[in-house]
Formats: structure tokens, C-alpha cells, sequence
């Protein structure tokens, strides 16, 4: 019989809350290479120098153990300091609600996707922990668009529902091939042009009659080049 080797004693000997931390940061970083397509429990257990088994033991199968590597991201991500505090004016702190969004993808293309295709398509979603987390994200978003309409700088007869399709759709959109392995995207240049656009349809003071003409060329100039540059990354 061979000797276990030094790494698995190791990890025998861990504590069993600083065993699955070990786990997680493992796995996070299989999914970060391979994608959850080509993703293997059996990679974890050898990186971590224990064995599948031990795996298994704290996560009963392989959708557990990335379900909660995608809870420990959105719990980073909602403990990061938030830069869309209640200071600024409406259109800096949605344009920083809207970037930190982008900046999560951007860092974690991986995860993003897993959560997107199959997470939110799967029947029991809205009864999953990570569904509250996505919409304590939407919600800070959100709460921007709220304190604008309060204070009479957006407008308060669209929906709410609507308003938040247009953001997320947007970042969806602005990112989805990127997610794909077939482009990439600036988040400071998208969170500027998603912006501009989701506050010109927003507003609620209108642009004067004789500016009129102006204010409608800027709005289909930003939304032209955001069609652009989501057709050359597609």
C-alpha cells in the first residue's frame, strides 16, 4: 500500500469549514479554466490533494459545489464597498451602478455564464439563495433609479419593471459575446454609452423645441455605436 502523499495529509487534517473554504477557492479556479461544460470534481480533488470521495462529502453532487461557488462570488460581490452611494448626481451614481455590474462579468466571465444559462433557466430558480443575491444587485441598481424619480429628475410614469429591463438588458447584451469566448468589451466605455442612453429615454425634464433635433441625433448616435460595437464583438 502507498503512502498518502504529503499535500492529502494535509488536507485530512484541515478543519472541515476551512476544508470546503479550500474546496470552493479550488473549484472557482477549475470553473475559471474550463467553464462548467468541461468542469470535473475529479480536477478539484487533485489540485486539493485529497480525493473525490472527500469531495462528495460536502457537496452531494457537482451542480451543489458550483451552485455555491456562484453564492461565494455574489457574496464578494454585495460585500465590495458600492461606489453608488447616495452622494453625486443621478446620472454618476447610475453610471457607477451600472459599471460595477459590467466589472463583476468582466472578472468572472465563467461564473457569469453558469448563472445565466443554466441557474436562471432552471424551474426552481426563484427559490434558490443565489436568486435573492441577484436581486439584492438589481436592487442597488434600482434604488438610483428610485431616488432620481423622488427628486423629479427621472421620470415616474414608466414602469419600474421596464426601467430595469432596459439596464440589465443593455448590460446583457453589451456583454453576451464576451461571455461566449468571442469578443470583449471596455466596461468604463459601455457603462458611459448605457448610461447615456437609458437617461435619455428616462429623464423627466424633455429637451427644449429648439434642441429637440439635437438631443434625438445624440440619442441614435450613442445607441448606433452600441449596435456597433455589439455587432463586432458577435
Amino acid at each position: 500500500m502507498q503512502p498518502r502523499s504529503p499535500a492529502r495529509n494535509a488536507a485530512r487534517r484541515l478543519p472541515r469549514d476551512q476544508r470546503v473554504a479550500a474546496i470552493l477557492l479550488t473549484a472557482r479556479a477549475v470553473l475559471r479554466e474550463r467553464g462548467s461544460e468541461q468542469f470535473l470534481t475529479a480536477e478539484v480533488a487533485e489540485r486539493c490533494g485529497t480525493s473525490e470521495a472527500t469531495i462528495y462529502k460536502y457537496f452531494p453532487t457537482k451542480r451543489d459545489l458550483l451552485i455555491q461557488i456562484a453564492e461565494s462570488w455574489f457574496d464578494e460581490f454585495l460585500a465590495e464597498d458600492y461606489p453608488a452611494r447616495a452622494s453625486g448626481s443621478i446620472r454618476d451614481r447610475l453610471y457607477h451602478a451600472v459599471w460595477w455590474s459590467l466589472s463583476s462579468i468582466r472578472r468572472e466571465p465563467a461564473l457569469t455564464r453558469f448563472v445565466l444559462m443554466e441557474l436562471r433557466a432552471d424551474p426552481n430558480y426563484r427559490s434558490m439563495r443565489i436568486y435573492q443575491q441577484n436581486r439584492e444587485v438589481v436592487g442597488r441598481v434600482m434604488t438610483v433609479i428610485e431616488d432620481g424619480r423622488d427628486k423629479g429628475v427621472l421620470r415616474a410614469d414608466l414602469s419600474r419593471k421596464l426601467v430595469r429591463d432596459m439596464i440589465f438588458g443593455a448590460i446583457e447584451h453589451q456583454t453576451w459575446a464576451y461571455l461566449r469566448g468571442e469578443g470583449d468589451f471596455s466596461v468604463d466605455e459601455s457603462a458611459e454609452q448605457i448610461t447615456e442612453v437609458i437617461l435619455r429615454g428616462i429623464s423627466a425634464s424633455a429637451p427644449s423645441s429648439g434642441s429637440l433635433s439635437d438631443a434625438v441625433a445624440m440619442l441614435e448616435q450613442v445607441t448606433a455605436s452600441l449596435k456597433k460595437q455589439s455587432a463586432g464583438e458577435s
